[in-house]
């Protein structure tokens, strides 16, 4: 069974989606594509019906790209006001069996039993450590024999409004949802290594309407707070003080500008009309300074944000995101921050855009979340597999078309009337 996984990044600005196969404990994009977000208004769904005529379009392109449709996906949820909960639970082990994927799922369900607040949806648990029979630091029980399993780990949560919104969009556009996530916990899935999964430290995602900022200990996200600020209040200093549209300024921000004043070309100009019609010519320099203006207030913000949210001393800061991409960008940064700062750059083949940090690391969360689950799972059934494997054979596209998709485990939901989140 070849793995392959799909995620849909919505944002305000744009929707990022990444189709990509995990083979030989490397990821590789098979297709990425990005449209313009609909009915997004600062990271929450206001007109679902816009956003699914984004998604389907998206949709669209992938198809094109691979010759087969996507119909299951990993999709983002805002994080507005989520909720982080230490929760612990345990489990009797059936005599003589090793600890098994069922036994996991019945440890995290008795720990977050009866742990959600009124109003708020369960989005994940991440485990901190495992025991069996008290010996604790156990990562992957599964196979190991005992009586009793117990867990610790965080429960993260956010308002149903929040996840329902979302999901409603992505299934009435013909795609099941087979997880969700936030940004902050994909981010760090893309971004760590085996030395930060020892430390505490800070993520901050510089978006195009919102710069969230992640808290993690020793690799696990405890507390995070998203900032109404990023990319477009940049691009309306820039429409407002030069008297071009936002279309205009963002063009100027993405295309001309410098985040440091002090690394930009003074002899550089850039020819623009204003909203009345006139051709005006603006240098670099005076460009550079609106920009570097707002950028110093939201790098500032975020930074003091790391000393609200954290409880512990900081091992490293990690920036990331579409704005970390304005040319200087890391002369800024270092100005701010101190040298020590990383600045992540996505490497990946096929989405070589910091736009796409979050888009990846879904996919990694969620593969990462399979694996320490004992499951095995892909997003195609064995026909799309092999219509994947030969896209000129028409008559395997037709029957990729048809196919009936079996669940893997479950509806990611179930009915209204009888709802129980699926911990898998």
């Amino acid at each position: 069974m070849r793995k392959i996984y799909a995620s849909i990044d919505i944002g305000t600005y744009e929707i990022k989606i990444v189709v990509g196969e995990y083979f030989n404990q490397k990821f590789y994009v098979l297709a990425s594509h990005t449209v313009n977000s609909k009915g997004i208004k600062k990271g929450l769904v206001v007109e679902p019906s816009l956003l699914v005529d984004a998604i389907h379009e998206g949709m669209k392109e992938i198809k094109k790209t691979l010759g087969i449709e996507i119909k299951k996906v990993i999709v983002n949820v805002p994080d507005y006001n989520a909720k982080f909960t230490e929760i612990t639970g345990s489990i009797d082990i059936r005599d003589g069996e090793p600890i098994s994927a069922d036994d996991i799922n019945r440890v995290i369900k008795d720990s977050i039993y009866n742990k959600l607040t009124e109003n708020y949806e369960l989005v994940t648990v991440i485990p901190i450590d495992y025991k069996v029979d008290g010996e604790a630091k156990i990562r992957k029980p599964i196979g190991k024999n005992g009586q009793k399993l117990e867990i610790q780990g965080i429960m993260i949560s956010t308002p149903k409004k929040n996840i329902y919104s979302v999901l409603s969009a992505v299934e009435n556009a013909g795609l099941e949802v087979m997880d969700i996530t936030i940004d902050g916990l994909s981010n760090y899935f893309e971004v760590h290594n085996n030395d930060l999964d020892k430390k505490n430290g800070a993520i901050i995602s510089l978006g195009h309407a919102k710069t969230t900022v992640s808290i993690f200990e020793n690799g696990k996200m405890v507390n995070n707070e998203t900032l109404q600020i990023g990319g477009v209040n940049v691009e309306k200093d820039l429409a407002y003080v030069f008297g071009v549209n936002v279309f205009e300024g963002r063009e100027l921000k993405e295309k001309f500008a410098s985040s440091h004043k002090r690394f930009c070309q003074l002899t550089e100009t850039y020819t623009v009309k204003n909203t009345i019609g006139e051709t005006i010519e603006l240098n670099q320099l005076e460009v550079s300074e609106v920009v570097m203006s707002r950028m110093v207030e939201i790098l500032n913000l975020a930074k003091k944000q790391i000393r609200l949210l954290a409880n512990t001393e900081i091992d490293y800061i990690i920036l990331t995101g579409g704005l970390t991409e304005i040319k200087s960008f890391k002369n800024l940064a270092y100005e701010i921050f101190g040298k020590d700062v990383i600045i992540y750059t996505v490497t990946t083949l096929g989405c070589r855009d910091n736009k796409y940090t979050n888009s990846i690391g879904m996919i990694k969360y969620f593969i990462d979340k399979m694996t320490s689950r004992g499951k095995e799972v892909s997003m195609l059934s064995i026909e799309e597999e092999t219509a994947l494997s030969n896209p000129t054979d028409k008559s395997k596209k037709e029957n990729v078309r048809n196919a009936f998709v079996d669940k893997i485990f479950g509806n990611f939901i179930a009915s209204k009337e009888d709802k129980e989140w699926i911990i898998c």
